[in-house]
This record gives structure tokens, sequence and C-alpha cells, in this order.
């Protein structure tokens, strides 16, 4: 059962210190990327939706886990959309 971790008891898959790879999958109202381990939600801070990234857990509720990007792996689809454009500038001085 994927929501199973909600009910008293049960043991989340997550713990604090823990090191995992994750997508976000979403951003959340505040900024944050929002991934899921079965299921259960983890806020990265400072992460966009798209990007592949090692993050660090740094505390875990009932519900939901916060972490950190401990170093990017892959850029999110938007980065790499303006990567290309600021590529096709020229990249030299104006004026």
């Amino acid at each position: 059962m994927e929501e199973s971790h909600k009910k008293y008891g049960v043991p989340k898959p997550v713990s604090v210190g823990d090191t995992l790879k994750v997508k976000i999958e979403s951003q959340g109202g505040q900024g944050d990327g929002i991934a899921k381990i079965d299921g259960f939600i983890i806020f990265v801070k400072g992460a966009k939706k798209g990007e592949e990234c090692t993050v660090k857990i740094n505390d875990v509720k009932r519900t939901y886990a916060v972490a950190e990007k401990s170093s990017p792996n892959q850029p999110s689809e938007e980065e790499k959309e303006m990567d290309e454009e600021v590529e096709g500038t020229g990249g030299g001085p104006s004026g």
C-alpha cells in the first residue's frame, strides 16, 4: 500500500540524514521542489520541477520530509531551455 506510511506505527521510507537521488515532480506553493519516495512527499529547498538531484533529509514529519540539495545531477527542463537561449545570443558584448 503506497500510503501506508501515514498510518501510526508504520516506518517512513526516509530518515533524517539520508542522502537520496530524487526527481522533482512539481513545485510547491512556497517555491520548494516536491519529490516523492514510495508516495511519501519530500520538499526540497531550491529545487526546480524536472530537476534530478541528490538531497539530504533534514527533517521528517508524519506525512512529509524536508530536504536540501547536496548536489544537482541534471538541470530542469526550464534551465536547459534558458541555457540554449543564452547560447544562441552570441554571448558577446553589445554596443
